[in-house]
C-alpha cells in the first residue's frame, strides 16, 4: 500500500471517524445550549448511553439497523450521512489543498495556520445544518475562529494580520452593509447576525479575496435556489431563507475554484464586448 494510499484512507477515516460523529453532537447540542463534552453520547429517546462499539461512524448504524440497541427506535439518517460527507469532504482537502501543500516546504507553524484553513472549511458542515434547522449560527463556533484566525495570522505565513484584519472587515463588513440596504429597501431584517460573523471568520483565516467571492457565489446560490422554491410554490414568499448553507456553498467554492470561475467569467464578458 503506498503512502498516497494511506493518506487518503486517513483523510477519511479521521474526516469521518472523528469528526463527521463530533459534527453530529454539535448540531444537536449547540441549538440547545447543551455542552458537548458531557454527558457522552447517548440515544436521544431513552437517554441510554452509547457504548464504544456502537459508536463507530456508519458501520453501528447499518448494524443496528438504523435503530437504538435499547429502546429500538429509529435513529435518524443524518446520523451516517454527516458523517460520510465529512468523511468525502476531507478526501476532496486532501487531493486539493493537503496534497499540493505536501509538495512545497513549509516551517512548522504553516502546520497550524494550514490546520485552522481546513477546519473552517469542515466546520461549514454542522454551521450549515444548524442554521438550516434553527435559524441561527453558533457564535462559539464564528467568534472562536475569527479569534483564532486573528492571532495565527501573526505568524509567519501567506496572511498578515493586516490581511486578516482586512478580511474580516470583507467578510463581516460587506454582509452587515448588504444586511442594512435590504432593511431600507424591504423594511425588515434582511441579514442575521449569525451570517455576518460568520463571513468575518472566514475573512479572518483565508483573507478578503475569500470572503468576497463567498458572499458573491453565496449570493447567487441562494437567490437561485430561493427564487425557485417560491415560483414553485414549495415555500411562501414570506419565509426566511437561511443563509448559512448557501455561503458555506460559496465559501467552498471560492476556495476550490474561485479563481478559474472568476478568470473564466471576465474571459467570457470581454468575447461578449
Amino acid at each position: 500500500m503506498t503512502p498516497s494510499i494511506l493518506f487518503q484512507a486517513f483523510s477519511f477515516l479521521a474526516g469521518g471517524l472523528i469528526l463527521g460523529s463530533f459534527f453530529n453532537v454539535l448540531i444537536h447540542r449547540l441549538p440547545k445550549g447543551e455542552s458537548i463534552l458531557f454527558p457522552g453520547s447517548h440515544c436521544p429517546q431513552c437517554k441510554r448511553p452509547v457504548r464504544a462499539y456502537e459508536n463507530i461512524p456508519v458501520l453501528s448504524y447499518l448494524l443496528l439497523g438504523g435503530r437504538c440497541a435499547g429502546c429500538k427506535k429509529k435513529i435518524s439518517i443524518q446520523y451516517p450521512l454527516i458523517e460520510g460527507a465529512t468523511g468525502c469532504l476531507s478526501l476532496v482537502i486532501w487531493y486539493f489543498i493537503f496534497q499540493p501543500y505536501l509538495s512545497e516546504n513549509h516551517q512548522w507553524w504553516a502546520h497550524l495556520f494550514l490546520a485552522l484553513q481546513i477546519l473552517s472549511l469542515l466546520i461549514l458542515i454542522p454551521v450549515s445544518l444548524i442554521d438550516y434547522y434553527h435559524y441561527i449560527i453558533p457564535d462559539s463556533i464564528s467568534l472562536s475562529g475569527l479569534v483564532l484566525g486573528l492571532v495565527f495570522s501573526f505568524l509567519p505565513g501567506d496572511i498578515s494580520p493586516l490581511e486578516s484584519g482586512i478580511g474580516i472587515l470583507a467578510g463581516g463588513g460587506t454582509l452587515y452593509l448588504l444586511g442594512k440596504v435590504g432593511e431600507l429597501l424591504f423594511k425588515k431584517e434582511s441579514m442575521g447576525g449569525g451570517d455576518v460573523k460568520l463571513m468575518a471568520f472566514i475573512g479572518a483565516v483565508w483573507g478578503w479575496k475569500i470572503a468576497l467571492t463567498s458572499i458573491i457565489f453565496g449570493s447567487f446560490f441562494g437567490a437561485l435556489l430561493g427564487i425557485s422554491l417560491i415560483i414553485a410554490r414549495i415555500i411562501p414568499k414570506d419565509r426566511p431563507i437561511p443563509f448559512g448553507p448557501y455561503l458555506g456553498l460559496g465559501f467552498w467554492l471560492s476556495v476550490l475554484y474561485g479563481e478559474e470561475i472568476i478568470r473564466g467569467y471576465f474571459a467570457f464578458v470581454e468575447q461578449l464586448f
